[in-house]
């Protein structure tokens, strides 16, 4: 009974096979309208130019012809990518044109490129009806990379920045939009409870659609050491707003303070990397000592334990 049910569904389903390619057969030489998206493609831009703005990549048209040729261009379309795309000129474009595109086809049958081997015929234009194209100087800059990653280490160890190889690229576009960008971004990238330096390799973010840019990748250190803290001694102090008409000293002349930060960092400061001032501005004759205004690079952590912690500001004033 099973052989003989089996035989019978083939026998039904070959019959709907052939009665299926003779429907089709029939049915695809009939001719129809279709709707449907072919890619705009511009040509002859002139040299040193770019898009201001972003030109349709599709526009959305009627094409008529046979179902067969609707068929092999839906399941083929990848095979015909060279032969099916709407084509506009812009040789003759400076700085800016509106393109009426179905008046602009219709007049340049030609510029609709469809498959020869298929029997397809252009139509009309539907959506966008019009398509402006503005251009612009084409401009080159370098601009740095920054970093949008985020950083956490365990206790006791400090990121001290990351250097990225390059440390810059190059964009290029139209000229208002290539100046208006600073700087481009690295992808965002999380690292957690670092104990040690990390190199790695991040992608660019693309900062505009109109721009191109090289390189796309950028290698990158993330330097991270351990917290430290060493004693600067001998760093000078400074005198701010020193009026002419009077002689005045600072006592001590030099002071010393404990810097914390990463242990490669500090082992390269200098005293005179370290700014100790007093601002002559407050200076009055009821007071004696004075507090200085303490600057570190942007690096270090912190500094603490001056020495000595209040200054003396001496005013000699000259006799005449």
């Amino acid at each position: 009974m099973l052989a003989i049910n089996t035989i019978k569904f083939k026998r039904i389903f070959y019959s709907f096979v052939i009665a299926f390619v003779f429907w089709f057969l029939i049915k695809s030489e009939d001719v129809y309208t279709v709707n449907l998206d072919i890619p705009l493609v511009a040509r002859n831009l002139q040299e040193q130019k770019t898009y201001k703005e972003e030109v349709p990549e599709n526009i959305f048209v009627t094409l008529k012809g046979t179902g067969r040729s609707f068929f092999w261009l839906r399941f083929f379309k990848n095979f015909y990518s060279d032969d099916y795309k709407a084509v506009i000129d812009l040789s003759s474009i400076t700085d800016e044109y509106n393109f009426q595109l179905d008046t602009y086809y219709k007049e340049n049958p030609e510029k609709i490129v469809l498959p020869s081997s298929l029997d397809l015929q252009f139509v009309e234009v539907l959506n966008p009806r019009n398509v402006q194209i503005k251009l612009q100087r084409y401009m080159v800059k370098k601009v740095p990379v920054k970093s949008q990653i985020l950083v956490s280490t365990e206790p006791g160890f400090i990121d001290v920045g990351t250097k990225f190889l390059p440390d810059s690229i190059s964009i290029g576009g139209p000229e208002e939009t290539v100046n208006d960008i600073e700087f481009v971004l690295t992808e965002n990238d999380t690292l957690s409870d670092l104990i040690s330096s990390f190199s790695g390799s991040w992608i660019i973010l693309n900062p505009n659609k109109l721009v191109s840019f090289d390189p796309r990748r950028v290698d990158g250190l993330i330097n991270i050491q351990p917290i430290s803290e060493t004693i600067i001694t001998n760093i000078p102090v400074q005198l701010v707003n020193k009026p002419s008409d009077v002689n005045v000293f600072v006592n001590p002349a030099t002071v010393s303070l404990t810097i914390v930060g990463g242990l490669e960092q500090i082992a390269s400061i200098l005293p005179k990397d370290i700014d100790v001032i007093i601002d002559f501005n407050f200076w009055n004759s009821e007071k004696q000592f004075y507090s200085p205004q303490i600057s570190l690079p942007n690096f270090l952590i912190e500094w603490k334990d001056l020495s000595p912690n209040n200054l003396e500001i001496l005013v000699i004033k000259e006799i005449n």
